[in-house]
């Protein structure tokens, strides 16, 4: 069966190439966000031509996610040299804050969005990863079928997508990751810290060997990074184990000698700020 959502898709990633390969990518979102609205891919999205033509024999299996990896389903429709187009699936919750390493426009195709955008001031930089800050919102916009956003690169656009319905389908259409740049998360209490994958893994690592065995933490060269990166990972962790609260107190205590703020004070007055917005989805 012919899916013309797909067909569209890749037609736009081949125009989206061409793009880029002339003007390159700094102004790709303006131009994303003209060929979506040109495009009108809300009236062509179809969910079970979806997912029939996602097992065929044409379709390319080649994805950007791994499942669930973000979103609840996300799905690489169309691939191009220099940009793709995603479609994500959401049940009803938020992203948390954040930006992104690329350049793009996103389009609702089923549901709604209310998408809240943040400016963020740094006031103190903590380590090359990890900055406090205040984080304030820019405006509040409302994203229904057909609705579409523009995304730009890094700080110049920070935001909170909050999926109001039982589901909501939303598109990407959207550059490469750009090389050496990473993504950031940011709290409401002020704290941004940096997607980066090897101290991430180095935090990880820490946890995986104490919830093994005993070994001696002081011993280890845990840096200021490894440690906030370890306690924003594990805020919240069910694990009660003495060996995992000690290192936790540890931690907690490096990072509050070395820069004078108390990490999980910060989570914690950013989950009571979730939890209030959350409410409003009740």
């Amino acid at each position: 069966m012919k899916n013309n959502f797909v067909i569209r898709a890749r037609e736009l990633v081949s125009l989206g190439d061409k793009f880029i390969k002339k003007f390159g990518s700094d102004k790709f979102h303006f131009e994303a966000a003209r060929l979506l609205e040109e495009s009108q891919m809300h009236e062509l999205f179809n969910f079970r031509n979806l997912v029939e033509t996602s097992f065929s024999k044409s379709f390319n299996h080649h994805q950007k996610y791994k499942n669930l990896e973000f979103s609840d389903l996300p799905l690489t429709i169309a691939r191009g040299n220099d940009c793709f187009i995603d479609v994500y699936f959401w049940r009803r919750r938020p992203t948390v804050i954040h930006n992104h390493h690329f350049n793009g426009a996103f389009q609702c195709l089923e549901g709604l969005n209310i998408d809240s955008e943040f400016k963020f001031k740094t006031i103190k930089k903590l380590t090359k990863h990890h900055s406090l800050g205040e984080l304030q919102l820019k405006r509040t916009v409302i994203l229904k079928k057909g609705d579409i956003e523009r995304i730009n690169f890094l700080d110049k656009f920070i935001h909170q997508n909050h999926h109001q319905a039982d589901l909501t389908v939303n598109l990407c259409f959207r550059t490469l990751d750009a090389p050496q740049k990473n993504l950031s998360n940011y709290l409401f209490s002020g704290l941004k810290f940096e997607k980066v994958q090897g101290p991430i893994e180095r935090a990880q690592r820490i946890f995986a060997f104490a919830r093994i065995d005993d070994f001696d933490h002081r011993k280890l060269n845990i840096t200021l990074i490894d440690a906030i990166n370890f306690l924003i990972i594990f805020h919240g962790s069910s694990v009660s184990h003495t060996r995992f609260l000690k290192l936790k107190k540890f931690l907690e205590a490096k990072v509050k000698s070395e820069t004078g703020i108390k990490v999980t004070e910060l989570l914690e007055k950013h989950d009571r700020e979730l939890e209030r917005i959350e409410s409003d989805y009740e």
